[in-house]
Parts: structure tokens; C-alpha cells; sequence
């Protein structure tokens, strides 16, 4: 998987006409997600996570969601994307399959304007509101596995800020498809930290 280059800042976006702004955000919360998958002990497949899936379900939600989005933003309509992607999606290297979905992913933003429509479940969209989709879908899943496995629950703190400043401005679209449970809670003090605000306005009670 590719990784952030060492001292490039997560809040620098950049923007070079053919690559979305974000493309190494979503390199390094594939990163994240992965580097947990690699922690997850051999019995905790089975568990459940505060998502509706399984460890093992929700490790095959996000490939599914990786291929998914490579295929959308390679031209491929919905239905037959979902066909392409029927059956098992992460085998007996479940790893191996987070990583390469995740770079399949990643090239496919790199080569992506942002502005382009991209088919979404209640209509088209643009390719960076669908990008913003994927990276919470990333984090949030992430701190779920964690929380399922038992392992340290915090997340990349530099990542963390970096999609909360992302999302923040279209927080209010995002939660309007209604896929993050019961959105914010409205309880969090005023001095939260940035992992329990993110994990709060997408429906997660840490």
C-alpha cells in the first residue's frame, strides 16, 4: 500500500488538475485500516463490532467498498459492479486483500478530476464528496475493529484532524443518507477530543 511520504502534512491537499486534493489522505487512513486488520488476534473474527457486521463481515465491507469505488470511477455502472463483486472478497489473507483494494482505490482518485459525477446510491455525486464517504467509512471502521478485537482504540491523531477538517463543512450532507446510525449524539463537552467528536457525529458512542 502506498504510504504518506515522511514529512509531507496531512492538511496540505494538494491539487494538480488531475488528482483530487485528498488522494494522500486516503492513502494514509488505508494505511490505518490496515495496520489494524494486521493487529486483529486470531479469535476475534467472530466478534461483533458496533457496526451491524462481524470483524470478518466488516473487514469484507470495506474491500467490497474499495473494489466498489475502483470500478465506479473507472466507468463501471452500479448493478454490474455488484455482480463483478459477488462471493467471497477476502479469501484466507484477509490483509493482503485490505491492501490491494485499498491501492486499487487510491490510483483510482489519483486519476479522477473531483468534480466528476460518480454514480452514489440516491444519485450521482461528485468524485471528492465520494471520496469523503470513503475515508470516514475507513476511520470509523477502523476504531469498530478495534473496539470489537479489544486493542488500543486510538487512531492516527494527524489523520483524525485531517478528516474532521475535511468532512466538518459537509457533515450535515453526509449524515442526510442516514448510513452512520444515530448521528451525533449532542452530548460531548465542548473539550472532546478530535477521535470523540469524529467517532460522535458518525453515530459511534466511544
Amino acid at each position: 500500500m502506498t504510504q504518506n511520504r515522511p514529512g509531507a502534512g496531512f492538511l496540505s491537499y494538494r491539487h494538480d488538475g488531475a488528482s483530487l486534493p485528498d488522494v494522500e489522505l486516503i492513502d494514509a487512513a488505508s494505511a490505518e485500516f490496515e495496520r489494524v486488520v494486521r493487529q486483529l488476534p486470531a479469535d476475534s473474527w467472530d466478534r461483533p463490532t458496533p457496526s451491524t457486521f462481524s470483524v470478518r463481515e466488516l473487514v469484507e465491507h470495506v474491500v467490497v467498498g474499495n473494489r466498489f469505488t475502483a470500478l465506479l470511477l473507472a466507468g463501471v455502472d452500479r448493478d454490474e459492479a455488484r455482480t463483478l463483486l459477488a462471493g467471497d472478497q477476502v479469501g484466507n489473507d484477509p490483509a493482503t486483500a485490505v491492501a490491494d483494494s485499498a491501492r486499487s482505490q487510491a490510483h483510482a482518485f489519483a486519476t479522477t478530476p473531483p468534480e466528476r459525477s460518480v454514480p452514489g446510491p440516491n444519485g450521482d455525486v461528485p468524485a471528492a464528496a465520494y471520496l469523503r464517504f470513503r475515508l470516514v467509512d475507513l476511520v470509523v471502521h477502523a476504531w469498530d475493529l478495534m473496539r470489537a478485537a479489544g486493542l488500543d482504540e486510538t487512531l492516527d491523531p494527524r489523520i483524525v484532524a485531517s478528516v474532521l477538517q475535511l468532512v466538518e463543512p459537509h457533515l450535515d450532507e453526509m449524515l442526510a443518507f442516514g448510513a452512520y446510525g444515530d448521528g451525533p449524539s449532542g452530548t460531548l463537552p465542548p473539550n472532546a477530543s478530535p477521535q470523540s467528536r469524529l467517532l460522535d457525529w458518525f453515530g459511534r458512542r466511544p
